[in-house]
């Protein structure tokens, strides 16, 4: 089965550097067509790939060179990366099969789909690096590589300061892995992956802390972690949406991974604090991303913020997991590890689909604010469907992926109970319960963005125009599919879930968790079960019935419309809608000291008889960590650019002079 994966892995990165190669033909649209479907295939390979390693439950490595300066070069097949590995593969074999129907043929396109199957390439080789400098230099160029997808669209207002912004974060948090990966490597005195977290027990315990907080902070920048998160709201808008899709699905997913890789496997667990802290990076974000994202109109902006605050899910569990094995709850760490890991592949499904029709309705309305939409499940009945899956799976509601991973993951946290420090026990019990509220503000989010798009009366004209005909329908449709099949299959992630987490932790829990007749059984024996499979057969069931009651029992007479009461309203017009802000108005108003929105009141006359005509309102949130923390570094660094800026005064003779001061400077440094 692992040659099989290798195999399939080594067709995967083939693939992509030939549809590299194929996209420079893409000014034609049988050149894109091309491109993009041999992305698919390499997408289908990488899908099988990782998924064998994961069913095997079981890793290998190959080394290639004996390199004296860096080590070998080190490729590994490792469970823990198989689940990122799949997960690529998925989102490549969908976005490969939106493509052709999403991009036009031209110049843009022939840069374009070459850069982005590079990024594919550098995020596999990521995820199957074997030491540290492939690992290195593989993030580095992933970051490269989506920071040119971001600038697709360079021209646009906005865009170039989106990618600037990405990569400078981007860079930021790499300089802070550098470091982490710097200090395992000294103290165990090799490169080796494998051999760190063989020889971690041998690093001292300050280094192992600083490592690790190094790890989680440089990681947390491409993870989107609050505080370190601005750069997703920017970004996703700027980018295609096959390139938002591409970050959200699974570029920020690499970043879980990473803090994954430290905590469980290169460090193999630390003390209790590494999960508090990774804990209350995540509930910040879970909270803040959520109510952040419930102020925007703009759906790729607000599904940016959906992906930290699902991020923030993610990380809340696998700190759970950390301070249950750090006080000796091996299966309960091991089962948050799981759920973590189900709900990080989970949101990248739902959440590349939500990306993929954003593209769609952009494409075909002319616009991405949700109140200048409306009606489109008349003119995108498909795209309607498809969407309406993706915002049940990813709003966590029954029977879909998101619901059952999510329910994981709350179980997994009440039981702090079990901890012997009553006070860690209430923080991961208060962690659930924001987890919860951050839960309940999820539906009533999604609800809106689906609600405001699709249902209703169109509030523009581009909305009233909009139709199907065309668009890409394929990519998102199979990842609908596998959103439920994610759901109602459940059972079957969690037995393979279940051999990853037992190559990477040691501990298994398949009989614990799960029983012959397809129910879950999460953390604890005597706590709590349920069945996803049986769950979907009773709601279908439940929807049935209403069916058939309609059905059996209306009237088999002619009928006729009638107008119903309408309250005395002679026509009703887009304008009477609930918008996309007035739905989140209670949020506002609830959470004002949080939000301190700035409003702005436009009248267009100021007529004294009282007919002023109409009037605009609009409001802006600034993000509280924009505000106090990144605002005052923007401003520092201004004035540290102005200050030394008489340094550059374009005189060569005073470049020479700069030049011999650093000579004189270095030879005193090497004298003495």
């Amino acid at each position: 089965m692992i040659h099989a994966a290798t195999i399939a892995l080594l067709a995967a990165a083939g693939l992509w550097l030939a549809a590299t190669a194929l996209g420079t033909l893409a000014r034609s649209r049988g050149g894109l067509t091309v491109a993009a479907l041999v992305s698919a295939l390499g997408g289908g390979a990488a899908l099988a790939g990782g998924g064998l390693v994961a069913i095997h439950g079981a890793g290998a490595a190959r080394t290639i060179g004996t390199g004296n300066l860096v080590g070998a070069v080190t490729v590994r097949l490792d469970p823990l990366a198989a689940i990122f590995v799949a997960l690529l593969g998925l989102i490549a074999l969908a976005i490969g099969l939106y493509a052709p129907r999403y991009h036009h043929p031209g110049r843009g396109s022939a840069w374009y789909l070459p850069v982005f199957n590079l990024a594919l390439f550098a995020s596999l080789a990521v995820l199957v690096a074997g030491n540290a400098v492939v690992f290195l230099v593989a993030w580095e160029s992933m970051t490269l590589f989506s920071y040119l997808v971001i600038l697709r669209h360079h021209r646009r207002e906005g865009v170039a300061r989106a990618a600037f912004l990405f990569l400078a974060l981007g860079e930021a948090g790499f300089a802070l892995i550098v470091a982490a990966f710097a200090i395992l490597a000294t103290h165990t005195g090799t490169l080796d992956l494998t051999q760190i977290a063989a020889r971690a027990h041998a690093v001292p315990a300050a280094w192992r802390d600083t490592a690790f907080v190094a790890a989680l902070v440089g990681f947390g920048f491409k993870a989107g972690l609050v505080p370190l998160h601005i750069w997703l709201p920017e970004a996703h808008p700027a980018a295609p949406a096959d390139g938002s899709a591409f970050l959200s699905g699974l570029v920020i997913k690499l970043g879980v991974f990473g803090i994954a890789l430290f905590g469980f496997e290169l460090e193999r667990g630390g003390p209790a604090w590494w999960g508090l802290l990774t804990m209350a990076f995540g509930v910040l974000s879970a909270v803040l991303g959520i109510l952040y994202g419930l102020m925007e109109r703009d759906l790729k902006r607000f599904l940016a913020y959906s992906s930290i605050e699902n991020i923030g899910v993610v990380m809340t569990a696998l700190g759970g997991g950390m301070v249950f094995t750090a006080y000796g709850q091996h299966a309960i760490g091991t089962f948050l590890l799981l759920a973590g890991l189900y709900h990080a592949f989970n949101h990248g499904v739902a959440k590349t689909l939500l990306f993929l029709e954003a593209g769609v309705v952009e494409h075909t309305a002319g616009t991405r604010d949700m109140d200048a939409l409306g009606g489109l499940i008349h003119r995108l009945p498909s795209s309607a469907v498809i969407s309406l899956v993706g915002t049940l799976g990813i709003g966590a509601l029954p029977p879909l992926n998101g619901f059952v991973s999510e329910w994981l993951i709350f179980q997994g946290l009440f039981q702090g109970f079990r901890i012997g420090s009553h006070l860690v026990g209430i923080l991961i019990v208060v962690a659930g319960a924001s987890l919860a509220l951050t839960a309940g503000l999820a539906i009533m989010a999604f609800a809106r963005a689906f609600g405001i798009p699709f249902l209703g009366m169109p509030r523009s004209r581009g909305a009233a125009a909009a139709s199907e005909q065309g668009q890409p329908l394929a990519g998102p449709g199979m990842l609908a599919a596998v959103c439920v099949a994610l759901g109602v299959g459940a059972p079957l992630a969690l037995t393979v879930l279940d051999r990853v987490t037992r190559a990477t932790t040691g501990v298994e829990i398949h009989a614990r968790l799960l029983v012959p007749n397809l129910t879950v059984i999460p953390a604890h024996t005597d706590f709590s079960g349920f069945s996803p499979t049986y769950l979907t057969v009773f709601l279908v069931c439940v929807a049935v019935v209403p069916l058939l009651i309609y059905l059996g029992g209306r009237p088999r007479g002619a009928s006729r419309t009638v107008p119903v009461w309408d309250g005395g309203i002679l026509s009703f017009n887009a304008r009477m809608q609930y918008t996309a802000t007035t739905y989140a108005n209670p949020v506002r108003v609830t959470f004002d000291e949080l939000y301190r929105p700035e409003f702005h009141l436009e009248r267009d006359s100021d007529d004294p008889a009282g007919r002023s005509g109409p009037v605009h309102y609009r409001f802006q949130v600034l993000p509280v960590f924009q505000r106090y923390l990144y605002a005052p570094i923007v401003r520092a660094v201004e004035w540290l650019a102005d200050f030394v800026r008489p340094i550059q005064s374009g005189d060569v003779n005073l470049y020479l002079l700069y030049l011999f001061l650093v000579v004189i400077v270095a030879y005193l440094i090497y004298t003495y």
